[in-house]
């Protein structure tokens, strides 16, 4: 009768030490995403509006999976989810801001703009140059070393000549 009572025993701990470490993990404070070094930087104010306005929908996405987490009504499963979508949506934040620093010192533009909208990522220059084929083909290039899916890349100048 002992070994019977092994098996269900072992499971029912395994089940508790993964609730208890999910219910911690949840508990932990995340900082939000954000970009500091090119919410000090930027020439452009609208840009700059943009960013901070992606932060923010970003940010309030994340905290909506973690309450979902920290509810404690998920399946581990659905756990699991809820921190790919956290995990994703902090790495898109990233490639986004590091695609930006990398543009603007690569191809010396005084601003960039780069944004990910539903499988297309947006690239807006600040710019008094007319873009070139070749600059396109540099920087769709810098957009596809960044992110590793195949996105769409929507590349637009704003000029800064006024």
């Amino acid at each position: 009768m002992k070994k019977k009572l092994r098996l269900p025993i072992l499971l029912l701990a395994v089940v508790v030490m993964m609730s208890i470490f999910y219910i911690h993990e949840a508990n932990k404070p995340t900082e939000p995403v954000g970009s500091p070094s090119l919410d000090t930087s930027t020439t452009n104010p609208d840009y700059a509006e943009a960013r901070m306005k992606s932060i923010d929908e970003v940010n309030a996405l994340i905290s909506e999976a973690e309450a979902k987490i920290a509810s404690g009504t998920l399946t581990v499963a659905q756990i699991e989810a809820e921190n790919a979508l956290i995990t994703s949506l902090r790495q898109n934040k990233i490639n986004e801001i590091a695609l930006e620093e990398m543009i603007i010192t690569s191809l010396e533009f005084e601003d960039v703009l780069v944004l990910l909208e539903d499988g297309v990522l947006v690239i807006d220059v600040y710019t008094s140059e007319e873009l070139t084929k070749e600059t396109f083909v540099k920087i769709t290039r810098l957009a596809k070393e960044k992110f590793d899916t195949n996105y769409t890349v929507k590349l637009s100048a704003t000029s800064n000549s006024e």
